[in-house]
């Protein structure tokens, strides 16, 4: 085990940390937006177990790539799915298009540009949403996402993509507030 490996494993400790805060203040009655929490934080584990797998005598390289591929590819429909969740159509589209690309890629039929295609097109809508709904953090939420899936093959990933995606769930959290209590109704 090498300095890399410590340090990716420090990366995907942090990254567990960070959406665990995320599941644990997440009490809303949708699946989907925890889902990308529990999405992050199962990643952060298998990513630890994964590049400290010398010391536990288990290799953790297949459930990684999966947690890899589904951190990459369900995180942010997720995200969309339960923020446009008033519309089943279009929050059927966003869990659609990140469903796609990860059924090809456990099929080992992975299509890249087809899965960056569809990430695009879900931070393209993160950016509307945040603009229609006067959201600070959604920009934030998305520019984490172009950083942590579109300018990481430039920089070293066992440690960068996991800290990009802590960056993008601390924002995501801060972004999504739901209350699903029943407004007061009009004074009489």
């Amino acid at each position: 085990m090498g300095d890399d490996d410590l340090n990716a494993s420090i990366a995907h400790i942090v990254l567990c940390c960070v959406a665990g805060d995320g599941v644990a203040r997440t009490h809303v009655r949708s699946f989907v937006h925890p889902g990308m929490h529990a999405n992050f934080f199962i990643h952060g584990l298998l990513g630890f177990l994964h590049y400290q797998s010398g010391k536990f005598n288990t290799d953790f390289k297949g459930a990684y790539a999966i947690s890899s591929n589904a951190s990459r590819y369900l995180a942010l429909p997720c995200l969309m799915a339960d923020l446009y969740r008033s519309d089943n159509a279009v929050s059927t589209l966003h869990l659609v298009s990140g469903l796609v690309p990860f059924a090809l890629s456990l099929a080992g039929q992975e299509h890249r540009q087809l899965g960056n295609l569809m990430i695009a097109c879900n931070i393209v809508s993160l950016c509307v949403y945040s603009h229609q709904h006067d959201r600070g953090w959604g920009w934030y939420t998305a520019g984490a996402g172009v950083l942590a899936y579109f300018c990481l093959p430039q920089i070293p990933q066992k440690v960068a993509y996991p800290l990009l995606l802590s960056l993008m769930e601390y924002c995501a959290y801060r972004l999504f507030h739901v209350d699903f209590t029943t407004p007061p109704g009009p004074r009489r």
